[in-house]
């Protein structure tokens, strides 16, 4: 179910001519409103544009605008989780630190939900968009990161993305949280649900035996429960 109700978009140049602005020009704009709503809540910035808030490990919360095609710009915000992996180059990594923070648990908008923003009509536009942008964007981050205080509610957001579909693409292109299900999942106690996710997880992936036992133990270690997850 996607978002409802009526969303301002940003879509009215005030200078319709074709302008398009250099990364250094672009960045140079963003990084000061990314600075004035995500420093006061306690984020820093860890990279062009990313922020994140380490001061409640394993949860650390974070907030990022990423390039989209087309000289475009979305937000994406949610929590990077220590005790959740993520795979690269065929090993089993970590990302235990501001500066390696990751997006386990993803929000990220439809279109519909929060309108993209485009760095092709000048400076002008871009810095007229972005003061609309950045409240809005902040507000709904803000309510993912009350929502995500516990471990429950950290598994209810991603239950809630997965059941109601609200992020731009399907829950599965997402890999992190499908981890991010698993590894929650066992922390509760719940360990079927983080045996069926895992599974699907890697079947999907189909990653090698080694990688998957080491998830599996993960996964068993986490849910405090001796029985093997096959």
């Amino acid at each position: 179910m996607r978002a409802a109700g009526k969303v301002e978009r940003f879509r009215s140049p005030l200078h319709p001519q074709y302008e398009l602005l250099t990364a250094a020009e672009r960045d140079a704009i963003v990084a000061p409103h990314m600075r004035e709503h995500l420093q006061p809540l306690g984020l820093t910035q860890v990279g062009v544009r990313t922020w994140v808030d380490g001061s409640r490990p394993p949860v650390r919360r974070m907030f990022e605008l990423r390039l989209l095609k087309g000289a475009g710009m979305g937000a994406q915000w949610g929590f990077s989780l220590d005790f959740v992996p993520h795979i690269s180059g065929g090993r089993v990594h970590w990302h235990r630190t501001n500066k390696t923070s990751m997006l386990d648990i993803i929000i990220d908008p439809t279109e519909e939900a929060l309108p993209r923003l485009t760095f092709i009509h000048g400076a002008a536009q871009l810095q007229d968009d972005l003061k609309r942008f950045m409240p809005q964007a902040v507000k709904r981050a803000r309510e993912t990161w009350e929502r995500g205080e516990t471990t429950p509610g950290l598994l209810a957001l991603v239950r809630e993305v997965r059941k109601q579909n609200t992020n731009c693409f399907p829950f599965d292109v997402y890999t992190q949280l499908s981890l991010a299900y698993a590894f929650l999942s066992a922390r509760v106690g719940d360990v079927g649900s983080a045996e069926r996710e895992l599974n699907r997880y890697l079947s999907r992936l189909k990653l090698e035996d080694e990688i998957a036992t080491k998830l599996r133990n993960l996964a068993r270690e986490y849910a405090g429960n001796t029985a093997r997850i096959e």
